[in-house]
């Protein structure tokens, strides 16, 4: 029923994966802002970066701001090296932008099918219906989110074309001012918003 998921897991857990450039910025606060916003669901978030600053915590400017969300533990943050392991076990893969996705795909051609720019996964998302992941999945919470992003997939290409395509893309903000540091937040939250939205109401009261 989900052709978009080609291998076979026991696992009880949907997986998502944030990736960025150095995984200290935009990534982790994706990450936290979607474990906030899904945690009543059964899904595991996690976020690398494909040219990892590795071992650094959340850069302090991005931390502050996670603060101000009252985020969860944002000060626990490892950056990571984003590995094809990595891709391998996850469910979703949500870039900061289309060249970490362009990456991505170089890395494991296979998980083209199920990764977005987070800025392209928001805007789909706004087109799905419960009735569209419902006719896609199954019953259980995992195949509910799996269904969301199988829904998700069978509409690329179906929308008018952006007249700006970097409207897909979040603005990189490490070494910049604080007022670029607010623009991308401002182009991060309301897409990861969208995307929680989806999960959450796709699963509903199961």
């Amino acid at each position: 029923m989900l052709s978009l998921f080609d291998k076979t897991t026991d696992r009880s857990t949907f997986n998502i994966l944030v990736v960025c450039t150095g995984n200290i910025c935009r990534s982790p606060l994706v990450e936290s802002l979607l474990r906030n916003e899904l945690s009543r669901l059964p899904v595991q978030v996690s976020s690398a970066g494909t040219h990892a600053l590795v071992g650094q915590p959340m850069h302090a400017p991005v931390q502050k701001i996670a603060d101000e969300f009252e985020l969860p533990d944002p000060g626990l943050h490892v950056a990571q090296q984003l590995t094809i392991g990595m891709l391998k076990e996850s469910d979703l893969i949500l870039a900061m932008d289309r060249g970490h996705r362009r990456e991505i795909v170089e890395m494991l051609p296979r998980v083209s099918r199920y990764t977005f720019a987070l800025r392209e996964f928001a805007r789909l998302a706004d087109q799905v219906s419960n009735e569209d992941i419902a006719i896609r999945s199954g019953h259980s919470s995992l195949d509910l989110l799996r269904g969301v992003v199988e829904s998700v997939a069978q509409l690329r290409g179906t929308l008018p074309l952006l007249d700006d395509p970097s409207q897909e893309d979040v603005i990189d903000p490490y070494g910049k001012d604080q007022a670029t540091y607010r623009l991308s937040v401002g182009q991060l939250l309301p897409a990861a918003d969208a995307s929680a939205r989806l999960f959450n109401d796709a699963v509903g009261e199961i």
